[in-house]
């Protein structure tokens, strides 16, 4: 199983120092830690992570097989070969479950975000409506949001 470990900072905003220099290290800065990864189970895909952000923060995931770059969807052998949805954050863990019945083998990326979801109130006044409170390197900025994403990908078999 292979689980890919992406994290970011979030901080209130700051003051420019006194002297007219660059602003100093944000006060309140925290870390975050978001996994996800994959586990296998006859007809069945979960994607599973672990997460330091607080219970009740809402994630989006995307699941998409190879095959949906391969045939027009008119052709796929199952309707779910792009799969979307979202996972709340409960004790540090969030998942999902997908049908995999009717998929053939090939690769399958999965993509995680924080924060595209509607996020309940406790959530946006800790990292902004739209995530504007969200800083580091590892950080992408979606028209006015920032969003962290956290990817996976692996091969599929039955």
């Amino acid at each position: 199983m292979l689980v890919v470990f992406v994290g970011w900072s979030v901080a209130a905003c700051s003051e420019p120092a006194a002297d007219g220099g660059a602003s100093q290290e944000p006060s309140g800065a925290e870390s975050v830690v978001l996994s996800v990864a994959h586990e296998s189970r006859w007809r069945e895909l979960r994607i599973e992570g672990a997460t330091d952000l607080p219970d009740g923060a809402v994630l989006s995931y995307r699941v998409t097989h190879a095959l949906t770059n391969e045939l027009p969807p008119s052709e796929w052998p199952s309707q779910n070969l792009i799969a979307d949805g979202t996972a709340v954050v409960q004790g540090g863990k969030y998942g999902a479950r997908l049908n995999t019945t009717y998929w053939p083998n090939g690769s399958v990326e999965v993509e995680v975000q924080f924060p595209i979801a509607p996020q309940p109130p406790a959530i946006r006044e800790r990292y902004g409506d739209f995530g504007e409170e969200l800083i580091g390197d590892n950080i992408t900025a979606l028209g006015l949001s920032k969003v962290v994403t956290a990817e996976h990908a692996f091969d599929w078999s039955r």
